[in-house]
């Protein structure tokens, strides 16, 4: 099949371009700017062009992100040619039936990568389409194995719901997205289950109303006792049908040891038994953007979390260990926002200093949200705040002295993270 993607750079998008090209599928691709994922997928032989791209003929698919527009010139030029277009998930559901898939509103790409490591270590050979990019797989989202696909699947889009997985993992819901469900909660949790409902098996939290295989958490079928959290490392204890295994998770953050109960959840309907799904994990790599050390000295830390629960489980994570935490946060999506600001403020109020910078809108459209709002209310915490746009970040953080930066939010921040690292590198 000759496939083209429009928006090819995003996590999810590339990494179902770069399975499809490894079945020998004719795959190109289209993005607004060039990025390292970009220039993985050219490694691997995919032809991708910055900015629009003519649709070839004999194309007889368009996949596009959801960030892409309908009236975009490809996907028009596409519907005017009669080749059919298909959004992501849309996509997805149609071509791929996964033996895992995992779904949920915080930590979906850590519990899928967690899955694919234990059963990389048990024996088997799993295929991996996920989120992010893991350490552990050539800091890809995409691992070709000769077994079948464990997946990380998008909450964010109603589509999801259609994805038929053997086993079906939800981490977590908050009901963030709601934009996508016409702003009803009743819609998402209705998608949520139906995609569980497909699965012949299920692991989902012990506070989720639905009838699961493993029920995981507080008085579920599978529990953790923490038994010592240190900056970089969580140390627990898992209890399963009265058998118990130690954990020795080498990762920042206890929000981890949620991640990996879920993830031994779907280890043991794998048939692999609970010990070795926990010692799987004693060298778990982890992820990129997932409260990942850039720096030592002084510690540069850059982190994905872009929702109030994210942002509150990666400042639990640094603030016991250190006395001087300066946050750089840039807010994610418009309405987000708009909803969330008040419980950002009372999350990052546990920081030092907070610098906030341009929303990074995603697909969305300016609608007049001042992101101020946030240093107004850090402010009435009695923490130092500032608005500082992004060009100027930089220079003003060089003026700060901090035991800790850490920077937060899903659009552009980490890029400045390791522009700063570098104009620090030249300062000495």
């Amino acid at each position: 099949m000759k496939i083209h993607f429009v928006g090819i750079g995003g996590m999810g998008l590339s990494a179902l371009a770069a399975y499809f090209y490894s079945l020998g599928n004719e795959v190109s691709g289209s993005d607004i700017s060039n990025t390292s994922t970009i220039e993985s997928l050219k490694k691997r032989g995919i032809r991708v062009k910055i900015g629009h791209e003519n649709v070839e003929d004999g194309t007889e698919l368009v996949v596009r992100s959801s960030a892409i527009r309908a009236d975009d010139p490809e996907i028009v030029q596409a519907q005017e040619k009669g080749i059919p277009v298909l959004e992501r998930m849309d996509f997805f559901s149609r071509y791929i039936n996964p033996l895992v898939g995992v779904t949920g509103t915080d930590g979906k790409s850590s519990t899928t990568c967690m899955i694919t490591w234990i059963a990389l270590k048990n024996g088997l050979d799993p295929t991996l389409l996920c989120g992010a990019s893991s350490k552990g797989f050539e800091n890809s989202n995409f691992r070709n194995g000769s077994g079948r696909i464990i997946a990380e699947i998008d909450e964010s889009d109603p589509e999801m719901k259609d994805v038929k997985s053997e086993i079906a993992v939800l981490t977590n819901l908050h009901y963030d997205h709601l934009d996508r469900y016409g702003n009803d909660s009743r819609n998402q949790l209705a998608s949520v289950k139906k995609f569980l409902g497909h699965a012949y098996k299920s692991v989902t939290p012990y506070d989720f109303d639905y009838n699961s295989s493993i029920v995981f958490g507080e008085k579920g079928d599978l529990e953790l006792k923490i038994l010592d959290s240190s900056f970089s490392k969580q140390l627990f204890e898992v209890r399963y049908k009265m058998q118990k295994a130690i954990v020795r998770l080498p990762v920042m953050g206890m929000h981890q040891a949620k991640n990996a109960l879920a993830a031994i959840g779907a280890g043991i309907l794998l048939g692999i038994p609970l010990k070795n799904c926990a010692s799987a994990l004693g060298d778990y790599p982890g992820l990129r953007r997932r409260l990942e050390v850039l720096q030592l000295d002084p510690l540069v830390i850059s982190d994905y979390a872009h929702t109030p629960e994210e942002v509150e489980a990666a400042m639990n994570a640094i603030t016991p260990f250190f006395k001087n935490i300066t946050v750089v946060f840039e807010p994610h999506r418009y309405t987000r926002f708009k909803r969330e600001h008040e419980r950002f403020s009372e999350f990052l109020s546990k920081a030092n200093r907070v610098l906030i910078t341009e929303i990074f809108g995603a697909f969305e459209k300016d609608d007049e949200v001042d992101p101020k709002i946030l240093v107004e209310e850090l402010r009435k915490h009695e923490i130092e705040s500032e608005f500082i746009k992004r060009s100027g970040m930089i220079s003003k953080l060089l003026k700060i002295k901090s035991d800790v930066y850490l920077f937060m939010g899903a659009g552009e921040i980490d890029n400045i993270a390791r522009e700063f690292i570098k104009s620090w590198g030249a300062l000495e």
